[in-house]
């Protein structure tokens, strides 16, 4: 690799950090996640620690971030982890033609190994979808009324 080859990839690998830095951490999150789903075209749930900007949107409005632990883990376990939700791959609708996804993000206690995580995401996509469903329902009544 020639000097001048290196100088050009050590001024890109600069320029990438700077705008890496400048992104807001909701943004970088979010593209984190894009890219793991994107990686992992099968899979409806993704288990991973908290991180800080999961949840500035909700903490912008006022609201708390939704929370969630299944049955059978401890209830009394510390919600530092997040359950991201495909919504579209969990409900079997096809993704929207210009790209794009629906994912919601619940706040959970640790959940680390891959075997539970298995298990456990079919119990995450379900209580999702029972929520959007919920939703929708309310929406159409208030329409109806």
């Amino acid at each position: 690799m020639t000097r001048r080859c290196m100088a050009d990839r050590l001024l890109a690998t600069t320029r990438i950090r700077a705008q890496r830095r400048r992104l807001p951490a909701a943004r970088q999150v979010v593209l984190s996640d894009s890219r793991w789903f994107r990686c992992n075209a099968q899979t409806m749930v993704r288990f991973r620690p908290k991180r800080p900007g999961d949840f500035a949107l909700l903490s912008l409005q006022g609201q708390e971030p939704p929370v969630f632990v299944p049955r059978g883990l401890d209830p009394d376990a510390p919600v530092s982890w997040v359950a991201v939700v495909d919504v579209l791959r969990a409900t079997g609708l096809p993704a929207p033609s210009g790209g794009g996804s629906l994912r919601a993000r619940i706040r959970t206690v640790p959940i680390r190994s891959r075997r539970l995580q298995a298990e456990m995401a079919e119990v995450f996509a379900i209580a999702v979808c029972r929520d959007v469903l919920a939703e929708l329902q309310g929406a159409a009544a208030e329409l109806v009324a």
